[in-house]
Order: structure tokens, then sequence, then C-alpha cells
């Protein structure tokens, strides 16, 4: 049965305006001369949704949105509708594949059930201290459990140690029982108990400080720090302050470059003479600061990494609880003294709170577990420093480091969901990483341009961006080597030039040259630059001993050579250099000549990672921690 007409007809609807509804075509179709379009279509019938309908219809596209995110699940909708059907199968291909060596190598990480416990407390013996940082790294379970056992997952340094080990398992016979003979000579530092010498120069120790840390972190108000030590410390009893100072002066005898350099063990110990847990119970800007120096630097310079990222998760909590989250620049002030002092304090709380977070970014860098700096954008509300008028060094300097820490941290949360993403993912990280790079203040991107207290910052600046880009396209690298595929097989003839295996290791070779580059005798550049250079070299290991057709061969050996090299120079400097440098030795001069039954072929396996690396590469055989301990040196 046919609905019921319309009152009013479809071209009077359309119109919007009145019809008498009685006559076709009605007068008002007539008057505007279409009496032709005049017609009373039929009403459609109304029908109310039953639960039961819309039960059904919620059922029907959650089970569509499984099916999407099984096949895509990276990929948005609207990308999606975009792309015709050849390109959806290729997509579906390509994600199926990264699925696959994905689930093999999170094998290569700690199972969770894993009992992880580690000791940082005790202070007897730091110098022999191992932590799970990428400064010093453990293979050893029955190590591991004597020592520091933290979760560490795929980005971090033992997962390359497997690989390398498992193509080449005569390093395991070769490692020295003994690893005191890898042991670097330590310097013997103050005791706890020590008093300063009374001709110590705080003053230069604190031009140190603002000389080569302050441009890399800048939330000390200088002009305020600098006033309150001319009038005098003692004036100034309070013990988040004097916590401050002592960690300024720590951190500028960890910078300096004269024989002030070994007081820093002393200064620190002073200064949490004047911390407590008490202190986390008042939010005092000192305060934070002197828990960011502490966790942000000294307990990573340490090896005591697990106990920095707890100092850091408080810092940061603390720093909210004090709004410096939410510190805004005002639009416009007048330029009066008390209109400048509110605007310089508002300043110290912005340069602060990005301080804090640039600070935990840096360290959760290829340890494979997120650091803290995961914000909901709709809670930050603090000035980006990009936005302050301040053209200062620290400023052009913060603002680069926010940016970075930005994509990294992104990248960071990634990795830890999934070792191996995409390659579209990977492309499109990497190409925000590039943007980053092209758009560097000129002090920043050319070195001739680059004045002398901005040359740390400057070099702990390339770095990070290229240890990020090569941790981006790493695993890659370690699944063409566990398939047994040669990264370099097909380069020579231009085909796979652009995969993300060859890409790694090119990288590699641009990190190489970058910390060739920008190196120079400097404490701080020395212990990071060492930090790096390890990362790098065990790329290159890696590299040489995955190119089973040698058509890289020599450029590799040529790679590590010079990275040992510079290892060497920073020795002086960083005893963790010469650490460095005695592993990638060992590790190098026992895969120039592999044998022939180095390893099984992963893919006639056709088994997970683990059923045929079996425990050889978890157990005691190889005393990892042994022959990485201590490779940062400690005060």
């Amino acid at each position: 049965m046919a609905g019921r007409a319309t009152a009013s007809c479809a071209e009077c609807r359309r119109r919007r305006i009145r019809c008498e509804g009685l006559t076709t075509p009605c007068h008002q179709c007539v008057y505007y001369q279409v009496p032709h379009l005049c017609h009373y279509p039929p009403r459609k019938q109304r029908r109310n949704v039953s639960w039961r309908s819309h039960s059904e219809l919620s059922e029907a596209h959650a089970k569509a949105q499984r099916v999407l995110d099984t096949l895509f699940p990276s990929c948005s909708l609207d990308e999606l509708c975009s792309m015709s059907r050849v390109a959806l199968l290729s997509k579906a291909q390509a994600l199926a594949q990264s699925e696959k060596s994905t689930n093999e190598l999170q094998d290569l990480e700690p199972p969770p059930e894993r009992d992880f416990t580690w000791d940082e407390v005790s202070d007897g013996g730091e110098s022999e201290r191992v932590a799970d940082d990428i400064n010093g790294m453990a293979d050893s379970l029955d190590s591991l459990n004597s020592f520091n056992a933290s979760y560490v997952g795929f980005s971090s340094v033992p997962t390359i140690l497997r690989v390398i080990a498992h193509l080449s398992p005569r390093i395991r016979q070769v490692v020295p029982p003994n690893p005191e003979t890898l042991k670097a000579p330590v310097a013997l530092s103050a005791s706890p108990g020590s008093t300063m010498s009374s001709d110590l120069d705080e003053l230069s120790l604190i031009n140190a400080y603002f000389f080569h840390v302050h441009p890399v972190t800048p939330m000390i108000d200088e002009v305020d720090f600098r006033q309150r030590f001319s009038n005098g410390v003692s004036k100034y009893p309070s013990n988040s302050w004097l916590a401050l100072f002592n960690m300024v002066l720590a951190m500028g005898s960890f910078a300096s470059d004269t024989e002030l350099f070994n007081k820093n063990n002393v200064l620190y110990k002073r200064a949490l003479s004047y911390l407590s847990l008490a202190s986390l119970g008042s939010g005092n800007l000192y305060t934070v600061q002197a828990l960011a120096l502490y966790g942000g630097y000294i307990l990573h310079y340490l090896n005591k990494p697990n106990t920095a990222s707890a100092i850091m998760g408080a810092t940061i909590r603390m720093a909210v609880a004090m709004g410096l989250h939410r510190a805004q620049m005002p639009e416009h002030t007048s330029p009066d003294a008390v209109q400048h002092a509110a605007r310089s304090s508002i300043m110290t709380r912005i340069r602060t709170w990005w301080s804090i977070f640039c600070l935990d970014t840096w360290a959760a860098a290829t340890l494979g577990r997120p650091g803290l700096g995961y914000w909901n954008p709709a809670t930050v509300l603090t000035s980006p420093m990009s936005s302050l008028a301040s053209l200062d060094y620290g400023t052009i300097s913060l603002a680069a480091s926010e940016q970075f820490c930005k994509i990294a941290t992104r990248i960071q949360e990634r990795l830890v969901q999934v070792p191996l993403i995409t390659p579209d993912e990977i492309a499109e990280f990497d190409r925000e990483l590039l943007e980053f790079q092209s758009s560097l203040h000129m002090f920043l991107a050319n070195r001739d341009h680059c004045p002398p207290n901005l040359r740390v910052a400057r070099s702990l600046l390339r770095c990070r961006f290229i240890t990020t880009r090569l941790t981006l396209y790493r695993p890659y690298l370690l699944s063409t080597a566990l398939h047994r595929k040669s990264w370099a097989d097909t380069s020579q003839q231009g085909q796979t030039a652009n995969t993300p295996a060859w890409k790694c290791v090119q990288i590699a070779r641009e990190a190489l040259d970058v910390i060739s580059l920008d190196w120079f005798p400097n404490h701080i550049i020395a212990w990071n630059h060492a930090w790096h250079l390890f990362q790098v070299s065990l790329v290159l290991v890696l590299a040489a001993v995955s190119d089973r057709t040698g058509v890289e061969q020599g450029r590799c050996d040529e790679d590590i050579t010079k990275a040992l090299v510079l290892l060497t120079q920073m020795e002086p400097f960083n005893a963790g250099a010469m650490r460095g440098r005695r592993i990638i030795r060992i590790l190098y001069d026992n895969i120039r000549n592999p044998q022939e039954s180095d390893a099984v072929d992963f893919d006639a396996v056709g088994s997970s990672v683990l059923d045929f690396l079996d425990l050889d590469l978890l157990g005691n055989d190889t005393d990892w921690l042994g022959l990485l301990c201590d490779y940062n040196e400690n005060s």
C-alpha cells in the first residue's frame, strides 16, 4: 500500500515556501513558472529503532572494526578508504610480514614472568657497579641475578649482543673467564665523609656549570644564582637552596676539564645531605631543579639508571603539582622592574619544565622502555620554548631539544608497543627527524657558526638525533641477520639500497662521521660520545658479521677501526671509552674468521627464535655482565 502523499509539493518544500497542497500544479509553482516540477512525493515511513536492531547494528560494526584492526592495525579508516584494492592487498601483506618478524624478535626480550630485582643502593665499590643502561649490559642470568636485573626491552644492548653471539658462537668461547682483565683503571675518589679543601674554587665550578651544562638544560636562573652566591651561601640556610647549590658545584666539577673534575663525588654527596624523602613534600623550585640534576645527570654517570628513573618520576610529579606544566608567558607586560622580575620567574618555570621533559626522554632512549614524557597535550599547556622571545643561547638550545624530544617520545612509545614497526611508519618518523634537523638554528646547524658555550649542547643534540634514527632502523638489521640474509647482497646493484637494514648501516656510518667531527677533549663530551659510539660500533660489528657475501666487508673493517681509534682518543677523559674499545675489539677480532658452523639457518629451522637459539644466548656460558662491567666511568 502506497504511503500517504505529502501536504506540500516537492518544489515548495525545496524553496521553503507555503504550498496550499490542493492542486497540481499548485499556485506557487504556477507563479514561479515551474509547473513541470510540481509533484507530491509519498511520505517515507518512519521506523523506530528498537533495542534489538541497535544491538545488532553495534555488534556488526564491532565485528567490522575488529577485522580492520586485525588486518591494518596501524592505519586510519580515512587512509584505507582512499586506497585501491591492489594497494590494500599490498598493505595487508606488508603488515602481515612485519607482524611475523615482530613476534620472532619479541622472543629476544626477557620474559615478563622473570622476577626483576636490582641493587643500586650500596655505595661500596661504585667503580664496579653495572646497571642496565646502555653504559653496561649483561646477558648472563647468573650475573644478572647477582647484580642488576631490571627489565629492558628490545631496543637495549642485550638484544644486539644475543644476535651477534648467535651469528658467531666463537665469541662465547674466547671471552676471558676473568672479566678483571678487561677492567679499566679507576681513579680513587674522595670518600663520602671527606671534607672539601679550603682552597676549592667554587666560582670556577659555577662558571664551568653555566658554560657547559646550562646551555643543555637551562633551567636555573643564572642571575639569581650568582647573586645569591655573591651574597654568601650562609645567608640562605634553606635545604632546597643548599641542595641545588651543591648539585651545581658537583656538575661544574664534572664539566670541568681541570683537576677539579675529581671533586664531584664529595660535592654531590654533600648535596644529598640536604635532600631526603621529606624533600618530596616541599613544593620548591630549587628542590625540583636539584633533583633534576641528580636524576638526569649524576645518577646516570654513576650507572644507576633505575634510581635515576625513580628520581625523575618523582621530580616530574613535583613539577606537575607546582603547575610547571601549565606555566604561560603573559602576552603583554609593562617594563617596570616588578613585571620584569615576574616575567623572569615565569621563564625559569617554563625552562625547568622542558628541561625535565628532555632529561627524562634522553634517559629512556635505547632502553626499550618508555620514560614519563607521555603527557596528554590537553593538559600540558606550558609555552613551547620556540615561542619565547628571548634569543639567548639557552633558549635556542632548549627549544631545539624540546622539538626533538617530542618526536623521540612518540618513537619510544611506538617501539615499546611493537619492536618492528612497518617501513612506512619508519619512513614517516625519519622524515620528521630530518625536517627537525633542517629547521635547526644556525648556531646548532653549522659548526662554524656555533658559539663556544654551545659546542657541548650542539654535539649532544646531534648524537641523540642520529642514535634515535639508528634505533628506528636497527630492528630490521637484527631481523635480517637472524634470517641469515645479507643486508649487502644486492646493494651493489642498487636494488636494495633503501631497505631498512641497509639504511641502518648507512646511518651508523653517518653517526661515526658526526662523532668524529664533533668530538673535542671534554669530560661531558667524552662521557656521552663514548655512550653513542659504543651503540654505533655494535651496529657496525653486527653488519660485518651478517654480511655473508662480503660485499661490504672491507668498508666495515674501516668503520670499526675508525671507531676504535675514536674510543682510544676519549680514554683520557672517560674510563668507559677504554672499556668500550676493549669490548668492541674482542667482538670484532673474533668474527673476522667465522667458522663454517657458526649459526643455524633461521628459515630452514622454521621455528621461533628461542627454539633454536635455546638458552645459550641467555645462559651463563658468556659472562656479558663481567665483559661489559663498569662500561661507564664511575665516580
